[in-house]
């Protein structure tokens, strides 16, 4: 039996990978929502899926081999090439993107009036790399006549992939440093490795030429990363990207067994007051805005406590932890952070209840009522201010 040539029993595998690889990415974007993270998070999560597939689409064209840059026009052959390049700088962005929506920042930090620092810095990589291969400067990065020949200015092109993978990867060693789980640990370690992904990627192309390289690398990390984006929200409130009910619940009821006098736990319940008001007045996404907010604020005012914060549910958070200093500094370094909130209208309003357990034989339970106690305590006097703070946010809607 005689065997069909090599070139031939390559075509098939060629196809079979890209072809596995568009339908896993296309799968894996038909599930990727914001049920498993913030929009900002999912949206560049997106973007990178089909800033994958696009490129896998463009691999196609080694379905002919050397004869694709002599079959199809000039012009065609450059756009392929182009569109190749381009969609590979545009899954770094995102990349970037998504690990840089795991800090909460918002982007308006780098305004300058209503001139934005941040997005020129961080477009500039993306600009940059549209002009080389857009332009007649393309010239300097490949010749389609050529197609195995790129010209040293493709080293700026993988320089400018480089910023924004470098970026994330120390973006996502400093998350992991804070994380207080070994789910977000092995979350972040798996973003870690990105970088050495594409890297590979990379060095396969130079030994694999005319293969599907990159594919058979992205499609495993793309794969992990998503379970794991997966399994962090087992205790991640999608929201706020607080804790949420069952991590606090877990994480109460492992700690006031040992607590003591000498070694007491503190629980801090806060309700963020008149929240029916903003989404009736101001819109449910306002409402949504004003949680975000809020629920960073409380995240900043724990980051350097051995305490952590969730969302209990609705408008309601629970903060707890061991840290000596939590009971008598937490309300003041609370206000400190709601006051600089500069992304909504209004100041939130707030209510407040700190209870200091210093006793092992008390349950779950008992500490949340006392807590709520003085949450209502508090909420009694809060809500004397209800006239001026609906007065504020009826002003705020005529303004629109």
């Amino acid at each position: 039996m005689t065997l069909p040539p090599i070139e031939a029993q390559i075509k098939p595998f060629i196809f079979l990978v890209i072809f596995i690889s568009i339908i896993s990415l296309m799968i894996i974007y038909s599930k990727t929502n914001t049920n498993i993270g913030n929009r900002n998070e999912i949206r560049a999560f997106k973007g990178m899926l089909i800033s994958f597939m696009v490129f896998s689409f463009i691999d196609l064209r080694q379905l002919w081999g050397e004869s694709f840059f002599t079959t199809f026009p000039y012009l065609f052959t450059c756009a392929v090439i182009a569109i190749g390049f381009l969609s590979m700088t545009f899954s770094c962005f995102f990349w970037f993107m998504h690990v840089f929506s795991s800090l909460n920042i918002k982007a308006n930090v780098l305004t300058i009036g209503r001139f934005s620092i941040w997005k020129v810095l961080i477009l500039l990589p993306l600009a940059i790399c549209v002009v080389l291969l857009f332009t007649p400067l393309h010239v300097y990065i490949y010749d389609p006549h050529d197609p195995m020949l790129f010209k040293p200015a493709a080293a700026l092109l993988l320089f400018l992939d480089y910023i924004y993978l470098i970026l994330a990867t120390m973006i996502s060693i400093y998350c992991k440093r804070r994380a207080k789980n070994k789910i977000e640990k092995k979350k972040y370690n798996s973003q870690t490795i990105f970088i050495i992904c594409f890297t590979v990627s990379g060095l396969l192309i130079g030994l694999l030429i005319n293969l599907p390289a990159i594919e058979l690398c992205f499609i495993p990390i793309v794969l992990k990363l998503f379970v794991e984006l997966q399994d962090s929200q087992i205790y991640t409130d999608v929201l706020t990207r607080l804790y949420n009910r069952r991590r606090m619940s877990e994480f109460i009821s492992d700690e006031l067994p040992s607590c003591s006098k000498e070694n007491p736990f503190t629980i801090i319940m806060i309700d963020l007051d008149f929240f029916k008001n903003i989404n009736d007045i101001l819109g449910h996404e306002e409402g949504d805005k004003a949680l975000e907010s809020f629920s960073n604020a409380i995240q900043h005012a724990v980051d350097s406590r051995n305490a952590i914060a969730a969302r209990w549910g609705g408008d309601e958070f629970l903060v707890a932890g061991k840290d000596k200093n939590l009971a008598s500094s937490f309300a003041k370094d609370l206000k400190r952070e709601t006051e600089k909130i500069n992304d909504l209208s209004y100041t939130p309003s707030y209510s407040i209840g700190v209870y200091e357990c210093t006793s092992s034989s008390m349950s779950f339970e008992e500490t949340l009522v006392q807590a709520d106690t003085l949450l209502y305590k508090d909420k009694e006097i809060k809500h004397q201010e209800y006239d001026a703070f609906i007065d504020k946010l009826n002003s705020i809607k005529a303004e629109r």
